[in-house]
């Protein structure tokens, strides 16, 4: 086994409970064969900190998954984790007739760093090996998932990180089992989604909205809704079955658009929703121009912060979305407000709502401060795993 040895001092966080080693906190690696990826981990004065995958080419050199003074081995340290991943997620979802889909990994708030995995129903899940020590690991990983879910089938999708990872990806999806279908019906809530394991965003379908979905929803009634970067219509739907007069719902995809509409359909509200393909800024100036306002406004944009991005353009496009949403809220009535980026704390958030209302000389009170649910777990140490942020407002 390699060791990493870290510079003086670096080891603070660590043993804080911090599961990251950086790059530049590293001092030496030594001994082993030249590609073992499981690595022990040392402070600058020798003592033993703990065990952990190394990705020697990532500015996160090394992700710790055990303490102990021992080196466990780490295939069963990974299908002991999984086990309790997913005793948690039973908890969670006791009822699959009321929802069946949801996240089952979450990298290290589950203690799996680089990995994800998404349940959609009863036999499909979709998994993303954001590092290489996992996508090495996939078979293991795969068959234990699929033994302890009783699903039938799991596919994986990029993460996005494989060339930092030094991963090379399969020509096609990693699979096991069947290859699942281009769309399958969920159940979230309640409500049938639509959803598409092999195709959109990330794995598919954004399962950590789901309790704000619901409890937005449930402010809509009686009220016209704008909803905002709408996707597959999550917002939309339970805004709709909750008694909301009419939603407009705004998508740029052509593929979620349609997605949404016959979500909409299929869940009986389509006389109510109407789904409107195009440009969010440009609907918004559209809606300015015709002085029309709604008593809900809802915006859940995509990650204004890209990888290597300036975080300074990613806070003025908040802004700037936000002063426009806050502008078509009418008197009284609520906007919900999301960032789908760990780089915008909510704090900064929140100063930056607080900027966005003295320009547009509406002020808000807070209602209630929004994150992801409970199937997303944030490791007590890594507070960076938050990364869904929003804020529900009642706009004056």
């Amino acid at each position: 086994m390699r060791t990493v040895t870290l510079k003086p001092g670096r080891a603070k966080p660590l043993w804080m409970g911090h599961p990251w080693v950086f790059a530049d906190s590293v001092a030496s690696i030594a001994g082993g064969a030249g590609d073992e990826d499981w690595v022990r981990v040392c402070d600058g004065d020798g003592r033993h900190v703990g065990y952990g995958f190394l990705s020697p080419d990532s500015a996160i050199a090394v992700r710790l998954l055990s303490r102990d003074a021992e080196a466990p081995a780490p295939e069963d340290l990974l299908q002991e984790r999984i086990a309790q991943a997913c005793a948690l997620r039973k908890r969670l979802f006791p009822d699959p007739e009321r929802t069946n889909a949801y996240r089952l990994i979450h990298s290290e708030g589950d203690d799996l760093p680089g990995l994800v995995v998404d349940r959609f129903g009863e036999d499909v899940l979709v998994a993303q090996f954001a590092i290489g020590a996992t996508y090495a690991r996939r078979e293991v990983i795969a068959s234990t998932l699929l033994e302890k879910t009783g699903c039938k089938t799991l596919v994986a999708r990029s993460a996005g990180y494989e060339r930092t990872e030094a991963i090379h990806p399969d020509a096609e999806h990693f699979l096991v089992g069947e290859k699942p279908p281009s769309a399958l019906e969920i159940r979230e809530e309640g409500l049938f989604l639509e959803v598409a394991p092999l195709a959109g965003q990330k794995t598919g379908h954004y399962a950590d909205q789901r309790e704000n979905r619901m409890l937005v929803g449930r402010m809509a009634g009686g009220l016209d809704v704008l909803d905002l970067y709408a996707g597959t219509g999550g917002f939309s739907l339970h805004s709709a079955r909750h008694g909301a007069q009419q939603v407009t719902a705004v998508e740029t995809s052509p593929r979620s658009s349609a997605a949404a509409r016959r979500n909409a359909a299929r869940n009986g509200v389509a006389d109510r929703i109407v789904v409107e393909e195009g440009d969010v800024t440009n609907w918004l100036t559209a809606l300015r121009a015709q002085k029309r306002t709604f008593g809900l406004v809802i915006t859940d944009p995509p990650n204004f912060f890209p990888r290597g991005g300036s975080s300074r353009n990613g806070m003025k496009a908040h802004r700037e979305l936000n002063v426009r949403a806050m502008s078509r809220v009418t008197p009284g009535g609520f906007l919900a407000t999301f960032s789908c980026s760990a780089k915008l704390e909510p704090v900064g958030f929140l100063e930056m709502l607080r900027s966005a209302s003295r320009e547009c000389r509406r002020p808000f009170r807070v209602l209630r401060e929004l994150g992801a649910g409970p199937d997303h777990p944030v490791a007590g140490g890594l507070p960076a795993g938050r990364y869904l942020t929003g804020f529900l407002l009642q706009i004056l």
